[in-house]
């Protein structure tokens, strides 16, 4: 038996009106999760989080957590400030990444307009199990929300450093088409080049690149 912990703790600042939308979004799932009927709810929140079923004006709330029928955001939330507010989201054990990505993206399209905002979380557990230690960040946009997870940086990161596949080596007995086999027999006969004609036809090609890479002009 193990128990696996979800933590994440961050802040960031939004405007009154973004503040209040986000209390009332808040309480509106505490009061759903503990079985309580919600007030009724106000405009900028209908506006916030449509719903598509006029008789639930709360299911455009409930569609951003992942199981509609328990709106738990795992963590606390703290609010402080008037013009500028400060919201501080936190939580040590459940702490659910994507609705409260949700949230924020839904309540404070002013801010996100002017610049996003971002948070990242850890993932443990009680007992040494293989894989069950790591973590994530989200960044979230006006018009969407970005995820990734340090086993998936991980994962690329090593995939660079994987050796590339060997090759088999080619024919000599087949001509470059760009520098055939005349050209070299030519260069042979006149003293030119000792080289083999694989050998021969690599180096020009490479002289070739290197021509080219001086003389090309640099990216705009």
């Amino acid at each position: 038996m193990a128990d696996h912990h979800v933590q994440g703790s961050f802040a960031f600042t939004c405007a009154a009106a973004e503040r209040a939308l986000i209390e009332e979004a808040w309480q509106r799932a505490a009061d759903l999760l503990g079985d309580f009927t919600p007030g009724e709810p106000s405009a900028a929140f209908l506006a916030a989080f449509m719903p598509t079923d006029l008789a639930n004006p709360f299911n455009g709330l409930l569609a951003i957590f992942d199981d509609p029928a328990f709106p738990d955001f795992g963590a606390e939330i703290q609010i402080e400030g008037d013009a500028d507010c400060v919201v501080s989201i936190y939580g040590t054990t459940d702490f659910q990444p994507g609705p409260i990505a949700a949230l924020i993206r839904h309540c404070c399209q002013e801010s996100l307009t002017a610049r996003p905002i971002g948070f990242d979380w850890s993932y443990a557990c009680s007992r040494p199990r293989r894989d069950s230690f790591g973590g994530g960040w989200c960044a979230i946009f006006a018009d969407h929300v970005e995820f990734g997870t340090t086993q998936e940086q991980l994962a690329r990161r090593l995939a660079k450093s994987a050796p590339m596949p060997m090759r088999d080596p080619p024919d000599p007995w087949i001509d470059d088409p760009d520098h055939p086999s005349v050209d070299w027999v030519a260069e042979v006969l006149n003293g030119d080049t000792r080289l083999g004609y694989l050998d021969w036809a690599i180096a020009r090609a490479d002289a070739g690149d290197n021509a080219h890479a001086l003389t090309a002009p640099p990216p705009a």
